[in-house]
């Protein structure tokens, strides 16, 4: 597909000097592309960094300043050393014990010109890196499968130059540089169906529309950083046009009181904070007016950063003066503006917007959602992922209460490799893409994050030195030579690996009573299995820790059976759940999950993968603020009438709430209890909390609040585990 900009040709450019001709041609100063110049650099090549705007760093030093690390043990390389250099500069200016060095959490939480210093400082020590800046992609030139030119337009002179180079890297967020050289790529998302991925295509809009693929992509916005410092703040303008229309969720929501302040919209305010009193605010998705943008021309993408401005600007603007929102709430809004010291050749507002996602590479390996789940080991790994798969919503449907937003995904994954061969387009023979990488929407949802960019940049960087070295292909790079080099610079290739297993019964089908044989089957096992838990009944209780068990079952109905196993390393294979009948009975356990339509929630919880050992792909909790305002209800379809386990799902962890408040409403009477949510009883996630008659259908529920709770309140799941007849 060529895009609509490979046409355009600035009217009136005139054929300036070009530079002279180098090793590397890195076009995008975004993380990915400092750090594949750096990188390369250091080893002794020459390198024209190319970037069309006036700034480097792209949306790290564009207001992306809480970053998404994911696991920070799994950050190495020059990332690490970004990080690092943060730290050092607040530690520096302010010394380690400031509030500064606090708020910067060893690096990762940073001010939008500290991270922009930072990267001009790691280019300025390197003097075979020129930075071209405010030079446009027009157009490439090739010789067979090679690139031999990238063709830019000076916006300063509007003169056009060619930059020769032996090997190229798109760092750029929208892949135009891969586009314009004929590497094959796609828009969107696939279908479930493609690559057999659990999570892809649409989610939402009815069961025929579930799972099919499209042309959307998720929303962009602007990471605005604002400031409640009176001494360093200035006003939100009000753009034009303004319309307050725009916002009535946001309107609903304050005017019923479930938002007092403003700092209430940000649940765990201190978790976006930055140094000196700013705040990244991760605001205004605005989904459905991107879709143009991956292959639109210039024009395009001006006129869709333009509305993304306005739009961001409007939903600040509304928040402190509509009049309809509470005087209160809007005086708390008010505390907040545009920070003087940060983009101050562009009113204190960001330059750059955050593309969460654009074109991506059809490489030699398409990473997949089962490559950053399970299958998260691969030969020509050059770096680890760790965050979780993360869509922001993708489009406004229409439903049966109103619009809704339809593509949001948040999902867990266990620390992954990304193969080199991700980087790599099957032609042209010298060009690696470090950012577009070669991976399904779903994965690409976990990839896309700066810390991950910028070490895929650092093995570029290193790929196209040994490509330069050997006078190769970067598909034909020594990839073991590479995987050295990085390993010796600090770069973390190896995934912790976790066995993989499943488990077969005999008799297939019990009657009450039998003994039923259990086996463990390994799928993938590095060091021999040592431990095992079994939980026969569904309740949570391990039943037995035997490698192959027998186990009677009490009665007809079907069992939910759950294994977890410890290899003699210490790796814990991930839950293992099957579904065991028993007397012919269809009737079972019904398991409502956090996700599920039986679970509904106030506004105010936060989604969460941080912790494992939960239920399905997510849990939620309460920031540990809002008291006595939130509330979660778990309604089941129960098959028949009888005594039901109720057994709630939560992560353990030593700052939860000590005294949950959980009622059960049952057979049309209610019971109250308190969980402490501080200790797990074992290692599966459900917790017996009592037996009570239920009748059928959906009249049963468990209300979970976090009503003057002590710590952090959890909401995951609820099951009921018939026991007999009332």
């Amino acid at each position: 597909m060529l895009p609509a900009f490979a046409l355009l040709l600035l009217a009136g450019a005139v054929h300036g000097e070009n530079p002279p001709s180098g090793d590397l041609v890195v076009y995008g100063a975004t993380p990915a592309g400092v750090m594949a110049a750096v990188a390369a650099a250091r080893q002794g090549d020459q390198v024209a960094l190319v970037e069309p705007s006036a700034h480097v760093g792209g949306v790290v030093s564009g207001g992306l300043t809480v970053s998404d690390v994911g696991k920070v043990e799994t950050v190495g390389g020059l990332a690490r050393e970004f990080f690092d250099r943060v730290l050092k500069h607040y530690t520096d200016t302010y010394g380690e014990e400031s509030p500064q060095v606090r708020d910067c959490r060893s690096g990762t939480h940073f001010e939008p010109h500290v991270a922009e210093a930072v990267f001009e400082a790691l280019l300025a020590e390197q003097p075979a890196i020129h930075v071209w800046r405010r030079h446009r992609l027009n157009s490439v030139t090739t010789d067979g499968a090679t690139i031999t030119g990238l063709v830019a337009d000076d916006l300063a002179t509007d003169e056009r130059r060619t930059f020769a180079g032996k090997v190229f890297v798109d760092a750029s967020y929208t892949g135009d540089l891969m586009a314009l050289a004929g590497a094959a790529y796609r828009v969107g998302r696939e279908s479930r169906e493609e690559y057999g991925e659990s999570l892809a295509g649409m989610n939402s809009g009815g069961p025929e529309l579930h799972g099919r693929g499209d042309h959307r992509i998720q929303a962009f916005n602007y990471r605005v950083c604002l400031t409640d410092r009176a001494d360093n703040r200035l006003p939100i303008p009000k753009p034009e046009p303004y319309d307050p229309e725009l916002f009535p969720g946001m309107r609903k929501a304050i005017t019923e009181g479930k938002v007092a302040r403003f700092d209430e919209l940000f649940r765990g305010l201190e978790r976006w904070r930055v140094p000196n009193d700013k705040l990244d605010a991760n605001l205004a998705d605005n989904p459905g007016a991107n879709y143009a943008y991956p292959e639109g021309d210039w024009a395009v993408r001006a006129r869709i950063e333009t509305d993304q401005r306005t739009y961001s600007l409007s939903l600040l603007y509304f928040l402190q003066n509509d009049p309809r929102l509470p005087e209160p709430f809007r005086r708390s809004a008010l505390e907040w503006g545009l920070p003087k010291d940060e983009f101050t050749d562009n009113g204190g507002f960001p330059h750059q917007v955050y593309v969460r996602e654009a074109r991506r590479l059809i490489g030699r390996y398409v990473l997949r959602e089962q490559d950053v789940t399970e299958e998260r080991h691969k030969p020509d790994g050059v770096c680890l992922g760790s965050y979780g798969i993360d869509c922001h919503s993708v489009q406004r449907l229409m439903g049966p209460k109103g619009w809704t937003l339809e593509g949001g995904t948040a999902s867990p994954t266990t620390p992954y490799e990304i193969p080199y061969r991700c980087l790599t387009p099957h032609a042209p023979t010298n060009l690696l893409v470090p950012v577009c990488v070669s991976a399904t929407h779903v994965a690409y949802c976990t990839v896309r994050m700066e810390p991950v960019y910028m070490m895929l940049g650092h093995a570029a960087g290193l790929a196209a030195h040994l490509a330069l070295q050997g006078n190769g292909s970067v598909q034909e790079v020594d990839v073991e030579q590479l995987r050295r080099l990085l390993r010796e610079q600090g770069q973390l290739l190896d995934a912790p690996f976790e066995p993989r297993v499943a488990f077969t019964w005999a008799p297939q089908d019990p009657v009450p009573g039998q003994a039923v044989a259990f086996a463990v089957q390994e799928l993938e096992v590095r060091t021999p299995l040592v431990k095992f838990w079994w939980d026969f009944d569904g309740d949570g209780v391990v039943d037995s820790q035997e490698p192959a068990p027998t186990h009677p079952f009490a009665n007809p109905r079907r069992y939910t059976v759950t294994l977890l196993t410890e290899d003699q390393a210490g790796g814990k294979s991930g839950y293992r759940v099957e579904q065991v009948s028993v007397g012919g009975s269809s009737d079972g356990d019904v398991t409502v999950d956090d996700a599920d339509e039986g679970a509904t929630r106030t506004a105010g919880w936060q989604k969460s993968t941080a912790l494992g050992s939960f239920c399905g792909r997510t849990y939620y909790h309460d920031e540990n603020s809002g008291k006595g305002q939130l509330a979660a209800r778990f309604r089941p379809n129960l098959p028949r009438a009888g005594r039901y386990l109720v057994c709630v799902a939560y992560t353990p962890n030593p700052n939860r709430a000590s005294n949950v408040p959980i009622t059960i409403c049952h057979a049309g009477e209610e019971s109250t209890i308190s969980l402490d949510q501080r200790t797990g009883p074992t290692v599966f996630p459900f917790f017996p909390v009592g037996e009570y008659a239920c009748d059928a259908g959906t009249d049963n529920y468990v209300l979970i609040s976090n009503t003057e709770t002590d710590g952090y309140v959890v909401v995951d799941a609820v099951r009921w585990v018939w026991v007999g007849a009332k």
